[in-house]
């Protein structure tokens, strides 16, 4: 392994001064908040194999600015979303074909598992875009570099094919 130089070390040393980390903050209105805390609570549901210890995720409600009632309204969606995942998981792999389901990192998972779930629900197109923006934001905010962009092109590509997927698979 090459030896560097008091040069290059001075020069390393100067350019991780330059960099400082900064939360990011973003105004998340009440519906956000609630897509926020079903996110994390999916996530450790991911992570855990489907069990969690009573209790073990109380700390994510508490530092939310939600009431108890949507505190445990988001509980058991989360829950109703996991117990989903093979189907929303068959639906996400014919949207993003190039990146198959297993190997996308467990918060991009959960993200579109959510995303997707919530297209079913709603059945609107005037409410897409707002949810397509909102996912972006969740992307930038919880993902990787592109994780946003990546959400938002998959989404966009399930919005456009919509009408097809309800008259095909009656999905409901």
């Amino acid at each position: 392994m090459p030896e560097i130089s008091s040069q290059e070390d001075n020069l390393a040393l100067e350019n991780s001064e330059l960099i400082e980390e900064y939360p990011i903050e973003v105004d998340l209105n009440k519906k956000q908040l609630i897509r926020k805390q079903i996110l994390q609570l999916l996530y450790l549901i991911d992570i855990n194999k489907g069990v969690l210890e009573k209790n073990s995720h109380s700390d994510i409600f508490e530092l939310s600015k939600l009431s108890k009632k949507d505190a445990e309204n988001s509980e058991k969606l989360s829950f109703q979303i996991y117990e989903q995942r093979n189907d929303l998981d068959i639906k996400i792999q014919n949207f993003a074909e190039e990146y198959p389901v297993n190997q996308l990192s467990i918060i991009d998972k959960s993200l579109l598992r959510l995303a997707f779930w919530e297209v079913k629900k709603v059945k609107k197109s005037e409410k897409f875009k707002e949810l397509v923006e909102d996912f972006e934001k969740l992307g930038y905010l919880f993902g990787s570099d592109n994780s946003n962009k990546f959400i938002k092109g998959v989404l966009k590509t399930l919005i456009k094919n919509i009408d097809k997927i309800y008259y095909k698979t009656k999905w409901r």
